[in-house]
């Protein structure tokens, strides 16, 4: 009789502590389902704001990619201009014209939600690795614009430094050449009728010498700023536009994944 009433008494134990595990197992996995659930409404919330800063990085880059084309442009129409031109068929205003100014603006990133997605573990959370990796390409050709604009700054320093050896910039009326500068290109060459308009006269009119009677020293000079518009060409015919195109797949993943 003992040992049965021995026997029920383990076999109870037995079972209120496979109850007890059993609720604790329970409880973790709640507690689990929970997190998951807390961890992935957060993820939901970086990647919706992520949307909004793409979608401002898109405005941003706009006037950027415009600058930038108009300087693959200029460099177009500069080639265009020197070709099989003489020293004395070489004007010092049209270079000046050509070479003017030739930078644009640093790229703008808004990097908040991207940043709360890498330092929170999150991105490492999201399901869907397609997404995971079109936010990581973004993150990394950002970057790599970043470098290019380093890089351009530096070449286009090295191409004025060239010009200013050939090309005399001491107008009287220096003030005036910016508002005529910004009208000389629309396309590979000069628009129709400026090289018969009365700014371009009045230009033609005060024109200065070139510094140097060496074509080959202006050859020189003219073919750093080529240079620069076929580099720059890389940024406006490829990386901007796979730019634009990795952005517009994110928006895309994450509205089938976290819109509904």
């Amino acid at each position: 009789m003992a040992k049965r009433n021995l026997a029920g008494y383990f076999w109870y134990a037995v079972g209120e502590i496979a109850l007890v595990v059993l609720g604790i197992l329970i409880a973790l996995q709640i507690n689990n389902w929970n997190e998951e659930r807390v961890e992935q409404k957060q993820i939901r919330e970086y990647a919706l704001s992520l949307i909004g800063d793409l979608q401002r990085d898109e405005e941003k880059l706009g006037p950027v990619s415009g600058q930038i084309q108009h300087l693959v442009d200029r460099s177009k129409a500069l080639a265009a201009y020197m070709q099989g031109k003489t020293l004395e068929e070489i004007s010092n205003i049209d270079l000046f014209i050509y070479t003017k100014s030739p930078s644009y603006r640093p790229f703008e990133w808004n990097r908040a939600a991207l940043e709360q997605l890498k330092s929170s573990g999150a991105l490492r959370q999201i399901k869907d690795q397609r997404l995971v990796r079109k936010i990581s390409e973004y993150d990394a050709l950002t970057r790599h614009l970043d470098q290019d604009y380093t890089n351009d700054e530096n070449n286009i320093r090295e191409a004025v430094s060239v010009i200013l050896e050939v090309v005399d910039v001491n107008y009287p009326d220096s003030m005036r050449l910016p508002e005529a500068f910004n009208t000389v290109i629309d396309g590979p060459d000069l628009p129709p009728g400026f090289l018969e308009s009365e700014r371009y006269q009045d230009l033609k009119a005060a024109d200065l010498s070139l510094l140097t009677d060496d074509l080959n020293a202006v050859k020189h000079a003219v073919n750093h700023f080529i240079e620069i518009g076929i580099a720059l060409e890389a940024r406006t015919e490829h990386e901007i536009p796979r730019l634009r195109n990795i952005s517009a797949e994110i928006i895309e993943l994450i509205n089938a994944e976290y819109s509904s």
